[in-house]
């Protein structure tokens, strides 16, 4: 019986141990978005794939350039349009939507025509000098996105 007792308290404790509260995460995600911050502040971006809940809507912003610039101001141009918006990267701490430590990028605009569409709290899957690809899953209202932004 003591045996076993203490069979049950090495099992506990191995159980303890094995918790992983150091929060290199955390650490691991803010030197994530600091790189991508330097990223996507170099040149002009072009969206090569957008798709919100599973319809292709990529064409619809095949003529728009964007640029991230300092101060988080984000400048769209294309033909007919010039647009202001906001960007911000960070990583976050989770939420009810989004419960592990990741990398955020955030893209807000002000009005509801098509590139309101894009304003959204993404989350990055990859990141290199040439491409960034975002996601948008289990959103509050329910909605998906893939946005995947190339250098023009």
């Amino acid at each position: 019986m003591r045996s076993l007792k203490n069979v049950l308290i090495l099992f506990s404790l191995s159980l303890i141990l094995a918790c992983d509260n150091d929060k290199d995460d955390i650490a691991l995600s803010a030197a994530e978005a600091a790189q991508l911050n330097q990223i996507v502040m170099q040149g002009e971006w072009r969206i090569s794939n957008y798709s919100s809940n599973g319809n292709d809507n990529t064409a619809n912003y095949s003529d728009y350039i964007f640029v991230f610039e300092d101060d988080n101001n984000l400048s769209v141009t294309s033909p007919s349009d010039n647009i202001n918006g906001t960007w911000r990267i960070s990583n976050d701490s989770g939420s009810e939507f989004d419960s592990y430590y990741d990398v955020d990028f955030n893209i807000f605009f002000g009005s509801s025509d098509k590139l309101g569409e894009l304003t959204n709290n993404y989350d990055v899957i990859s990141a290199t000098n040439d491409e960034i690809k975002l996601s948008l899953e289990n959103s509050p209202n329910g909605n998906s996105a893939y946005l995947t932004f190339s250098q023009n």
